[in-house]
């Protein structure tokens, strides 16, 4: 690869910060401001941007980028807490579905470079059978983090995510509010009409469900029929959100309505795969608990949350309790 190659991609901000195994092979500076004064003096194909060191607003700094460089694409280096505000990002803005993308950090510099980028092979020495398998090492990745069933976050996903966003959260001042509910009897119809009824209607539940909140909350399968919700407020000024709940008082109320609505609709939708009767027939019992109101840390807060759901199993199913009383 040649220098002026090479000059086609661009890094901006601290690569020490998201990238593990090697020297950064293509020209780096140290803020976006520094990268549209190069983007503007040469042409430039991709753009990578340390998220964690953007300036506020976020957006509109990408958005100046954009224009300096409207063929580029400019792919977010973003940690896994971050994810959920940049998909935001993607569905609200016009211009950034065509040209935004993002990795999650750590990664290596080799994910960094589009695999059949012209001379790649030259500078960091990868034959064809080595970029295939480290394009099947981060698909391996991927599907760590996500339920293979239904394709939410899955278990491990959540317990990583969890603790980070409740950090994130303590910053800004924010309230979390965690949701946990399976579906009642779900056994019953597992054993009734076999498990390939039983998997279509988890992933009919997981569509559901993930229909009834906003791109930012996180929505996850535990295992067996046990889901998990995240609903969390992105910070004024990184995204774009028309949903949020700035305010302490009235968070707990929208993630209770979220719920609420959710356990209506389970018990409205007429789920085919269980013939005749089922229609209306199938209902959830799901806890609330709110960081930091209930619980200081996420293990104490899966734990409140765990403790409401059974208290709402106890009292009759097919109802969402918030921690300490019914709703």
């Amino acid at each position: 690869m040649t220098a002026a190659q090479q000059n086609n991609h661009l890094l901006i901000g601290t690569p020490a910060k998201v990238i593990a195994g090697g020297p950064v092979l293509m020209r780096t500076c140290r803020n976006i401001f520094e990268g549209i004064t190069i983007a503007q003096q040469q042409p430039v194909d991709r753009v990578f941007v340390v998220y964690s060191e953007m300036p506020e607003p976020k957006l509109q700094a990408l958005e100046a980028l954009h224009q300096v460089c409207p063929k580029a694409t400019i792919c977010l280096l973003i940690q896994m807490v971050e994810e959920p505000g940049v998909h935001e990002w993607l569905r609200s803005c016009s211009w950034a579905k065509e040209c935004l993308d993002y990795l999650i950090c750590p990664l290596s510099v080799k994910a960094l470079m589009p695999e059949k980028a012209s001379g790649l092979q030259d500078v960091v020495g990868m034959t064809d059978d080595e970029q295939d398998k480290d394009r099947r090492i981060r698909e391996l990745g991927a599907m760590v983090m996500q339920d293979d069933l239904t394709n939410l976050k899955n278990r491990r996903y959540l317990r990583q995510f969890l603790p980070a966003i409740l950090r994130k959260a303590e910053l800004s001042q924010c309230q979390v509010t965690l949701l946990l509910f399976d579906i009642d009897d779900f056994k019953h119809y597992n054993d009734t009409y076999g498990h390939s009824v039983g998997d279509a209607v988890l992933r009919q539940t997981a569509k559901l469900m993930r229909r009834c909140c906003r791109d930012q909350d996180v929505v996850a399968r535990l295992g067996g029929d046990e889901f998990a919700v995240i609903f969390w407020d992105i910070p004024d000024g990184q995204g774009g959100a028309s949903d949020r709940r700035s305010s302490s008082q009235n968070h707990p109320r929208g993630a209770v309505f979220m719920a609420e609505r959710f356990r209506s609709e389970m018990c409205d939708t007429p789920f085919d795969q269980l013939g005749p009767q089922g229609s209306g027939s199938l209902t959830i019992s799901g806890g609330l608990a709110t960081f930091p109101t209930d619980a200081p840390n996420a293990q104490e807060l899966l734990e409140k949350a765990d403790q409401a759901m059974l208290e709402a199993k106890r009292s009759g199913k097919n109802r969402i309790y918030l921690v300490g009383q019914p709703i």
